[in-house]
């Protein structure tokens, strides 16, 4: 059954900036970056993410996304006495302001992206994101299929959008650049390692959780 609520339609936000399916809209933006190996990968990203995820969207499925689920708006219990050995859950989500329409997959992409920067073995970390989302919620092909570029995407737009805002506001650098401080590293590391190899970790790393033995 699909989402009811009387207000929903204020969160179908076209032209939101921070809606994964807006990547394309950077264009705009990237004059922000100067011109560098930065820009030409996140120039890539943009084109590829232009003919390969955007024909695809109408075969996601649709949600509406929390759209920023980055460490600092994951609140978690410790569910385990053990110091040697602690266990948390998930306790509560904060900051609803970036919500908005759009699909399952853009909320897997976004959290990996997150972890990413956060995990000290970044390549991998989306491979536990992606078997605990899918403990909930199976991907499709279609949407297994994109993600290398959704989560490229994301990198994308926090990067971009980022070095924007920063000249915008140069008293505010510091907070603005806290992500591209490690971001840069994974964006690269990515596009240079490959699609197919970072989704083969991704895939047998969450497989390896439906056979009970994780990596």
């Amino acid at each position: 059954k699909k989402f009811q609520h009387p207000s929903v339609k204020s969160l179908h936000r076209g032209q939101f900036i921070w809606n994964l399916a807006n990547v394309p809209l950077l264009d705009q933006y990237i004059y922000a970056l100067g011109q560098n190996k930065y820009r030409a990968v996140v120039e890539q990203v943009i084109e590829q993410f232009k003919d390969k995820v955007i024909p695809k969207l109408s075969s996601f499925r649709a949600c509406i996304n929390h759209g920023d689920l980055n460490d600092h708006n994951i609140l978690v219990d410790s569910s385990s006495a053990s110091l040697e050995n602690p266990q948390y859950r998930v306790s509560g989500i904060l900051d609803f302001s970036d919500m908005s329409y759009g699909y399952y997959v853009f909320e897997v992409a976004i959290a990996i992206m997150y972890m990413m920067i956060e995990s000290p073995d970044p390549l991998s970390v989306g491979g536990h994101v992606l078997a605990g989302f899918e403990s909930v919620l199976p991907l499709t092909a279609e949407e297994r299929g994109a993600l290398f570029l959704l989560v490229s995407g994301r990198f994308a737009q926090s990067l971009v959008i980022a070095a924007h805002t920063a000249l915008l506001y140069p008293e505010n650098r510091e907070y603005l650049t806290i992500t591209a401080r490690t971001g840069w590293k994974h964006l690269m590391t990515m596009f240079e390692v490959g699609q197919e190899a970072v989704e083969k970790a991704w895939f047998e790393t969450a497989q390896a959780y439906t056979q009970h033995t994780p990596v």
